[in-house]
């Protein structure tokens, strides 16, 4: 299930992480020099494989309209280390 958050508090990656275990994510950054810092305002929470599309979906829609976006997270299918995270960077051209 894809979950629309639009939250307005800045949050760090590690407090998402923790809030959203074994999800994937998107968060909106203000600037692109504050994408490395790992921290945003969270959009919205992908729970499973089954809403990933939905989540790419979003995020194509959110860099159309000119949003700095992170992709991040993990529905830790499998559980071996390093794999199915997805860290994406998304800018407009």
């Amino acid at each position: 299930m894809l979950k629309i958050l639009n939250e307005k508090v800045l949050k760090t990656d590690e407090e998402i992480r923790t809030l959203y275990k074994d999800c994937k994510y998107i968060y909106l950054v203000d600037s692109y020099e504050k994408a490395i810092d790992d921290e945003g305002y969270l959009y919205c929470v992908s729970t499973s494989n089954d809403s990933y599309m939905e989540l790419i979906d979003k995020r194509d829609r959110l860099e159309h309209n000119g949003k700095i976006c992170v992709l991040r997270g993990s529905y830790n299918n499998g559980g071996a280390v390093g794999v199915q995270y997805d860290y994406t960077y998304c800018k407009s051209i």
